[in-house]
């Protein structure tokens, strides 16, 4: 979290005389604030603010800049480091006082943290996918069901033609009867 005095410096702009009217301007709210009335500001303070300098640059309005800026559009942003920050007790406060703090959550921040989770959620997702055969066995078992499918219609299909070839050997052997032998190749049909 950022003061305006270090959003200031962070800024690097020589162009920027008045950050307080910048900030109101443009609608760029702080995150936080404490009891003393010192506003904090965040990472994604920053990327707005710097948006806004550079639409200023191009001639943009102050309304343009605020519509643009503020739009839900939500642009990349570095993750910002973790800084530990501590809570210093006042003196005149007991041990069992809590102190109040209020917390300023935009859509774009839950629109940023939702894609954030559901882009982790899915990665992992996918990775445990591909690592694990999960699929394979079922894989496997349809391959089978579809073998023993394709087998037991060939051995219909044989049955089949088995039952024409007893049936022809049978009209054969009966046509065979009819016939005497002589003498070598020689046959006689009988009546």
């Amino acid at each position: 979290m950022f003061t305006k005095e270090q959003l200031f410096e962070k800024l690097e702009t020589p162009g920027l005389s008045d950050i307080d009217e910048s900030l109101r301007c443009w609608r760029i709210d702080p995150i936080y604030e404490d009891e003393e009335n010192n506003e904090f500001y965040d990472e994604m303070a920053v990327s707005k603010l710097k948006h806004a300098l550079k639409l200023k640059e191009q001639g943009k309005n102050d309304e343009e800049i605020t519509s643009i800026v503020n739009s839900g559009i939500i642009n990349p942003i570095n993750s910002p480091a973790i800084r530990k920050s501590s809570v210093q007790k006042q003196q005149s406060q007991s041990k069992h006082d809590l102190n109040k703090i209020t917390l300023d959550v935009t859509s774009q921040t839950l629109s940023l943290l939702a894609e954030s989770i559901a882009q982790k959620i899915t990665g992992e997702i996918t990775q445990r996918i591909k690592n694990d055969d999960i699929f394979q066995p079922v894989m496997d078992s349809t391959k089978i069901q579809r073998d023993n499918e394709i087998l037991a219609k060939q051995v219909e299909q044989l049955l089949e033609e088995n039952k024409k070839l007893i049936v022809r050997n049978n009209m054969l052997h009966k046509e065979n009867a009819k016939f005497k032998h002589l003498v070598g190749n020689l046959y006689i049909k009988q009546q």
